[in-house]
């Protein structure tokens, strides 16, 4: 009989900016010094994804540090970008791809956003659902779609995965 350790990974937060986020997106924050504040990113799609949806997503996670992940997701077709309505900090977690496309959980990061800075996951990039450190709020959400049900890739991670408080 051979005993197989449980892979475990930690993740400490750590303050959302538009330079450290660059590699899987783009982050735009209130206030802005122009009058507009175009987000490139956000346009990021395949041909098949044609379709632009918006909707308000009411069912963004409550969490509370420290956590346990348990599923990522990624978006094949096009970037999805996330606009908080509420005055609560929420977490925006990513990693990058394997060659093989599943989540390599050996690049994970764990970024503290504020209310005043919407996110946009580029294409493919793997990232948690979103979780609201405090009471629940809504965040408008943006991207195309192709209509078909592969739109949204979910996988369970077999890892244990934690995000902990600061210097825990």
């Amino acid at each position: 009989m051979s005993i197989v350790e449980a892979v475990r990974f930690t993740l400490a937060p750590e303050p959302l900016s538009p330079i450290a986020f660059a590699a899987y997106g783009d982050v735009a924050q209130r206030p802005i010094d122009a009058r507009r504040r175009y987000l490139p990113v956000s346009a990021e799609r395949s041909q098949d994804a044609a379709t632009p949806v918006m909707w308000i997503s009411a069912a963004a996670r409550s969490g509370a540090l420290p956590m346990q992940l348990t599923t990522l997701e990624r978006h094949p077709f096009s970037a999805q970008t996330f606009v908080p309505l509420g005055a609560e900090n929420y977490l925006a977690i990513v990693c990058g791809a394997a060659p093989d496309g599943s989540p390599d959980l050996a690049t994970l990061r764990c970024f503290v956003a504020g209310a005043h800075q919407a996110v946009t996951f580029a294409r493919n990039v793997w990232h948690h659902p979103m979780t609201v450190l405090g009471p629940a709020m809504e965040f408008v959400v943006a991207m195309n779609t192709t209509g078909r049900d592969d739109d949204d890739v979910f996988v369970s991670l077999d890892a244990e995965v934690h995000v902990i408080l600061p210097n825990e």
